[in-house]
């Protein structure tokens, strides 16, 4: 049993809660959680990308469990209101987020928290709210999963062939291509997922893609439940790989589309993959002019008062953690940026 593990055994005892408090980890501190999926399919016949799987019904499920007991759920328009006011945050706050839009969000997820009573957030990629196309990184993922090939060379990425002769091989493959991709430029991976299913050799079935996101009537249905939304842009590209132009159309438009729809002033963004090449000054000045009050990373941490709110860290919920490890890197998170 790993030191993470170890410490989350005692996390009912007072004691325990003591020492996390006086770490910093508990008053004047925001944990913000990270979640993508929530679905319960087998990972070994998953045909999309099953990276983006956070957690199971039924783990998440405890997952809430847990953060019921310790935490209090806040939404980002509760926090706008607290700091309006010049009120302190309120002990063990936390915020709940979700990356993309996939529609198991509300099937899954949503029942969950709506008996807990919980708001969270979730970050739409509006142009594929009612739209049946998958986003870049499961098309990729597909395409490599269904090819009949055992190698190919993909001269846009690498001289070097890469192997296909197995899961493993595809896993790695794909990976690879994904980590690629989202350090070129937007017109490189626009041409690249372009010709992806004719030189793999792989056929797409016309609904691929059907009930795989949000509709806007599910959307407004669980706004009227509680759930609070966020903008991820349009189409999703990496933010630093795009031109001005492009910027400015991804972060406006996603905004101006999500309030006619919604009828209510979006607050939050979130930056598209969100490490620390995804975004620089240049996206965080274009997120600012748009009005967001605040906007989410990708970097691991926990916020503290006087943080940067347009570069908020969050904390990633991985499937392959473990009820344990949730609960350590919630208690005793890695780290704590100011």
């Amino acid at each position: 049993m790993g030191k993470r593990e170890q410490v989350a055994t005692i996390l009912g005892n007072p004691l325990a809660h003591r020492v996390w408090d006086s770490s910093g980890a508990g008053s004047r501190s925001l944990h913000i959680l990270a979640y993508h999926r929530v679905l319960d399919d087998d990972h070994a016949i998953f045909p999309f990308d099953e990276a983006v799987i956070s957690a199971t019904t039924h783990i998440f499920r405890q997952q809430m469990e847990f953060v019921s007991r310790n935490f209090n759920v806040i939404s980002f328009k509760q926090l706008a209101r607290l700091e309006r006011e010049r009120r302190a945050w309120p002990e063990r706050a936390l915020i709940i987020t979700f990356d993309d839009g996939y529609r198991d969000n509300y099937t899954n997820a949503f029942p969950i928290l709506r008996e807990m009573g919980f708001s969270a957030t979730i970050f739409l990629a509006v142009g594929h709210i009612n739209a049946a196309k998958l986003f870049w990184w499961d098309f990729i993922a597909y395409c490599f999963k269904q090819t009949p090939l055992s190698s190919i060379t993909l001269s846009l990425f690498d001289a070097e062939p890469l192997s296909l002769a197995d899961t493993g091989a595809r896993r790695e493959a794909t990976d690879r291509v994904l980590d690629w991709i989202k350090e070129v430029p937007e017109s490189t991976k626009s041409e690249f997922v372009a010709t992806l299913a004719d030189n793999l050799e792989v056929c797409l079935p016309k609904n691929l893609a059907a009930g795989m996101h949000l509709s806007w009537d599910e959307v407004r249905e669980m706004m009227a439940g509680g759930i609070e939304f966020g903008s991820h842009t349009m189409t999703h590209p990496i933010l630093s790989n795009v031109n001005a132009e492009q910027l400015a159309l991804e972060v406006s438009e996603s905004k101006r589309i999500m309030e006619q729809e919604l009828g209510s002033e979006v607050l939050a963004f979130s930056y598209p993959v969100g490490g620390r090449t995804s975004f620089n000054e240049m996206v965080k000045a274009e997120v600012k002019k748009c009005c967001f009050r605040y906007a989410v990373s990708y970097r691991e941490g926990v916020a503290k008062k006087g943080c940067d709110p347009l570069a908020l860290p969050r904390i990633h919920i991985e499937t392959s953690h473990s009820l344990n490890l949730f609960r350590a890197n919630l208690m005793y998170p890695k780290i704590m940026l100011r």
